[in-house]
């Protein structure tokens, strides 16, 4: 009996599977650079499909935030210094990525502009005994580089080059891409937890989806903490989704020693699974990345602990009134405060 497939005839039509292709691309490369940010213990948030390809915030704080502006192109060619200004209904490929970032109100917060080629770049952009991954501006030979300036400050009717501009070719492959980012997680988690256990493909998926899930979203949002919570994939998620999927060498420790705890405190059941809960959370706050605010804490129960030699409820309640108003303000609710006393006491002991 034959097996041959009943379909197998010239497709009409293959521009589909090329496009999903580019844009399953794109989505990988944002988690790639997050978990870059993440291998160095950063804060950040990731958005895909918003003003461009892939926008990176360097901060969850909107008062600090700086961003990285990148424009993914799964070309096969290399781009020369003619393809880039080539126009095509008015508009170049450089003075596409340009205008996105130079005519809106918050170009000043963005440090670094990316051209992200699979294809890499022609010797237009390089001299020949020199082979970069990241181009800036400045590694430009200067004739080149005011061939680019003159052409784009004339598409685009602007008074200055951007000076932040980069040209990188990827290190994430163009074929095999899922592959290498499930490697590349498992090489990030044994970097920050050596001796842990991991399952990096169970760590992949849930981050590819929500990546995936928000990038769809096409709303506005007024508020900057509504856009992240609607359309950023963040160094929290990340780190939550990372905890969950790796036992590292002393959580049995601490958790055993956090059961210890609890049970002298007298807590029934129901108490006892929320401090548990509570304690979880800021637990996994502490490990991964470390924001700002989560390090002032750490500090601030350290320096107000290192008199109390109390039982444990006293230390917890001598150690509370002695922290500053500003990290008081930080927990919503008192538990939080307290199994944060207690997560304190217990990696001070371990660490």
């Amino acid at each position: 009996m034959s097996n041959k497939n009943p379909l197998l005839e010239k497709q009409r039509e293959k521009s589909g599977a090329e496009t999903f292709g580019k844009y399953l691309y794109q989505y990988h490369w944002a988690l790639y650079r997050v978990l870059q940010e993440h291998e160095e213990k950063r804060e950040y948030a990731v958005f895909v499909e918003l003003h461009e390809d892939v926008v990176l915030a360097n901060s969850l704080n909107r008062d600090e935030v700086k961003f990285e502006f990148s424009q993914v192109k799964t070309n096969k060619n290399n781009f020369t210094k003619n393809s880039l200004l080539k126009t095509k209904n008015g508009s170049s490929v450089l003075g596409k990525l340009i205008e996105s970032t130079s005519s809106q109100n918050f170009n000043k917060s963005i440090a670094k502009i990316n051209l992200i080629s699979t294809g890499g770049f022609n010797k237009d952009f390089t001299s020949d005994e020199i082979v970069l991954d990241d181009i800036s501006v400045s590694d430009i030979p200067s004739d080149k580089m005011e061939e680019l300036c003159t052409a784009i400050l004339t598409e685009l009717s602007l008074d200055c080059f951007p000076i932040n501009l980069h040209f990188i070719t990827p290190e994430l492959p163009d074929k095999g891409f899922q592959d290498f980012i499930i490697g590349y997680i498992s090489k990030v988690v044994f970097k920050l937890y050596p001796d842990s256990l991991t399952q990096a493909d169970s760590i992949y998926r849930p981050l590819i989806d929500e990546l995936t899930r928000k990038g769809m979203i096409k709303n506005d949002f007024k508020q900057w903490e509504e856009l992240l919570k609607n359309k950023a994939l963040t160094s929290i998620t990340v780190n939550e989704v990372i905890s969950q999927f790796t036992k590292r060498k002393n959580d049995d420790e601490i958790f055993r020693e956090l059961e210890v705890i609890l049970n002298e405190l007298g807590l029934n059941t129901i108490k006892k699974s929320n401090w548990k809960k509570s304690f979880r959370r800021y637990y996994l706050n502490c490990l991964g990345n470390k924001t700002l605010g989560q390090l002032d804490i750490k500090v601030a129960i350290g320096a107000s602990m290192n008199d109390c030699n109390d039982e444990i409820s006293k230390l917890i309640d001598l150690v509370q009134d002695k922290l500053p108003i500003v990290i008081q303000e930080q927990f919503t609710q008192e538990i939080d405060m307290k199994t944060a006393i207690i997560c304190e006491y217990i990696l001070k002991d371990i660490e």
